[in-house]
């Protein structure tokens, strides 16, 4: 039915231009879509690390341009649109940066970057956290939530050791790429 839906939607432009937009568009929604639904399934009480001090302002080796599903711009006191102290919290802890995002419902959900810098050598890996069935138990969970039919895992109290047991690189994702 979707297939359906999208060629009837394609093929009504006659102008190839309109038509090269919206599939860029689309692309770009879709592929943003399934980072964000497959990344994480887990949610925080507390900014993460637990125990690590937030910094105060990004460091100036890590501001620029990367690409990644899209441009992110990061600058001293911005990651994209996020602001930092108001709906992010950066901490690191040795080549790891953890991003941690403000969410509405007063949670955080995080993503970790590990940065790899040598000389001119430049590389970044993306983890972000997962709680499976099998492992579940040895997290303090404190709430169970359903968001688009999969179960999301609050957790609270969570040890440097419990955080790296569920942080998961994602083979088939995207690496950031520095290009600015």
């Amino acid at each position: 039915m979707l297939s359906i839906i999208l060629c009837v939607v394609l093929f009504s432009f006659t102008n190839i231009n309109q038509y090269n937009l919206i599939m860029r568009k689309l692309i770009s929604f879709i592929a943003v879509v399934l980072t964000l639904a497959s990344c994480t399934n887990v949610s925080f009480v507390k900014p993460q690390p637990e125990g690590v001090k937030a910094l105060t302002e990004i460091p100036e080796n890590l501001q620029g341009t990367y690409t990644f599903t899209d441009t992110i711009v990061v600058t001293l006191n911005a990651i994209g649109e996020d602001t930092l102290g108001k709906n992010l919290i950066v901490k690191k802890r040795g080549n790891f940066y953890y991003l941690n995002y403000f969410e509405d419902d007063s949670l955080y959900s995080l993503t970790v970057v590990k940065v790899v810098k040598c000389l001119s050598f430049e590389d970044f890996e993306v983890f972000h956290p997962k709680i499976t069935d099998e492992n579940k138990d040895i997290f303090n969970v404190v709430d169970i939530k359903l968001n688009l039919g999969l179960e999301e895992y609050v957790v609270d109290h969570v040890s440097v050791v419990q955080l790296s047991k569920m942080l998961s690189k994602d083979e088939n994702a995207h690496k950031p790429l520095r290009i600015k």
